[in-house]
């Protein structure tokens, strides 16, 4: 287990006398052992602060930080476990591979000279494990300069597993390698990583990475949490327009909300008709208010057909991306944006009957 509690981290004026805003703004977390958790937001949101605060790389201004039962920081006991002593593996972006050291020497460089030191005839054999562990046994001799940058990855990620650490950390990991093999890696790296049953705190912009790879998302946005869940809870419910826009496309339409039924259903009256969707308790009747619907939610057919929540658009602009048609059509003054079959047969100009499944929408407070 993994506690943050009320992190916060400011930092002084700057030469000009400017204070700069707060890099992370009481910050609580929970993460559960073996949890595969994702901190996911903006450049400058604070989850690379929040890595290294729990790397000990960075003290927060106040807070404190649990591991497994164990305070490795407290601002009010003056408490700051040194990185060396808080028992964790870490990967750098970069990877810090070291050019002049094989592929076993740079393994092996945390049990020669880490805290407490391993005994030698012990170091082979942990470090040809670690490197089974990640398919390259069969490379430790390999000087490092020889080695193509998935390797590279691999051999950073042998080093972090092995001493054995009830968690590691790994900072936007997959950002230098090509796209055929992040999407390889993506997987790879999941199933090593939850087959060993380590508690795995993963920092990204990469929205995709933090859907396919993550249990659980913190949704950071300047310096504050924003959002805290699955992958499926934060794509299908994001709780705000942030959350909606940052994580996957989406339709974000103005309107008022002018009734709600008991069963907690309500209609929205949009710019161009009437829509069914889920309504949250603290949300008023009248209110004005956002209406989120993914490209992939909104239903659209060639046919003529009327139904509830079903309006007449024209088709304006098509890109055929393989997998599927990415569409714009327009809809009384809104331009909607919908993810369609690539056997659908739309064509630029055609009519197109959008359907807002009241199940697919998701409102949102206006923003101020």
């Amino acid at each position: 287990m993994l506690s943050l509690e009320n992190l916060q981290k400011t930092y002084p004026p700057t030469g000009d006398g400017e204070t700069p805003p707060p890099a992370l703004v009481d910050l609580s977390l929970e993460i559960a052992q073996g949890e595969f958790f994702t901190l996911l937001g903006p450049s400058g949101c604070g989850k690379s602060t929040t890595l290294q605060c729990i790397a000990g790389l960075e003290h927060p201004t106040s807070g404190r930080i649990i591991m497994d039962g164990r305070t490795v920081f407290c601002s009010d006991a003056n408490i700051a476990v040194p990185p060396n002593r808080r028992g964790l593996g870490m990967v750098f972006q970069s990877y810090a591979i070291w050019p002049h050291l094989t592929v076993f020497e740079n393994v092996a460089f945390p049990l020669r000279y880490g805290p407490g030191g391993t005994a030698r005839g012990d170091v082979r054999a942990r470090v040809l494990a670690a490197l089974a562990r990640v398919g390259l046994q069969d490379f430790a001799d390999r000087p490092a300069p020889y080695l193509s940058g998935g390797q590279q990855q691999r051999v950073a990620l042998a080093r972090s597993l092995v001493n054995e650490p009830s968690i590691i950390l790994l900072d936007e990991p997959l950002s230098n390698l090509d796209a055929k093999l992040r999407d390889s890696m993506r997987v790879e790296l999941r199933d090593l990583v939850k087959s060993l049953g380590i508690t795995t705190i993963y920092v990204t912009h990469d929205q995709t990475e933090a859907l396919s790879m993550s249990d659980r998302i913190a949704l950071l946005n300047k310096g504050r949490l924003v959002q805290l869940g699955t992958p499926d809870e934060i794509y299908k419910r994001p709780n705000s327009a942030f959350a909606a826009e940052f994580v996957g496309r989406s339709n974000i339409l103005k309107g008022r909300l002018t009734e709600r039924g008991a069963d907690g259903i309500g209609l929205v009256d949009l710019s161009f008709g009437r829509v069914a969707c889920p309504v949250p308790e603290n949300q008023s009747v009248g209110a004005q208010v956002e209406l989120m619907i993914r490209p992939h939610g909104v239903r659209a057919e060639n046919g003529e057909a009327a139904a509830a929540s079903r309006f007449r658009s024209t088709i304006r602009r098509i890109s055929f991306v393989g997998e599927f048609l990415d569409m714009e059509a327009e809809l009384g003054d809104e331009t909607i944006r919908i993810f369609a079959s690539p056997y659908s047969g739309f064509r630029e100009g055609d009519a197109a009957w959008l359907e807002f499944p009241q199940d697919r929408c998701v409102l949102l407070a206006e923003r101020a």
